[in-house]
This record gives C-alpha cells, structure tokens and sequence, in this order.
C-alpha cells in the first residue's frame, strides 16, 4: 500500500473511492488514441510501448495501471466486476 503522501495522490479519492473497477483491454475511439494512468499517468494505447490493459471505471473515464491498482487498492476500497 501507498503511503499517504505519495506523489501520485492528486485528489483522485473525490471520484474514485469505492468503485467498482473491471480489468479491460484498452481500446481507443473516434475522441482518443490512447488514455492514462489517472495516478501515474502511464499511457494506454495500441501502440508498441505502452500499456494494453489495465483497470477501469464503469463509465470509462478513468484508467488505472496494473502498479497504481496494487499500490491503492486497499486505500480506496476498489472492488473489481467479473462482468
């Protein structure tokens, strides 16, 4: 677990304590070529190089990278959908 003056805490807790994450493959749309890590700010994409999968929001907006997912799982109280 993080501590809690981490670097990568920047008030993510307003949006993302206790939300439900699902594991998913990163896939762009017609707004975006690639997303990033909310805490670390690692980038998703399909492009060589960069992360491929990862954690993320129900609505999409927010994308967490396998590290930052260990890292603050406990704090935020993440819980992950098998759907």
């Amino acid at each position: 677990m993080a501590p809690k003056d981490d670097w990568r805490l920047t008030g993510q807790e307003e949006f993302l304590r206790g939300q439900v994450l699902y594991h998913r493959s990163w896939v762009g749309s017609s707004q975006s070529d690639h997303s990033h890590c909310v805490f670390c700010w690692a980038k998703f994409s399909a492009f060589d190089g960069t992360l491929h999968e990862g954690y993320v929001t129900q609505d999409g907006r927010h994308w967490i990278c396998p590290e930052c997912f260990r890292d603050f799982r406990a704090m935020f109280e993440w819980t992950v959908s098998d759907s």
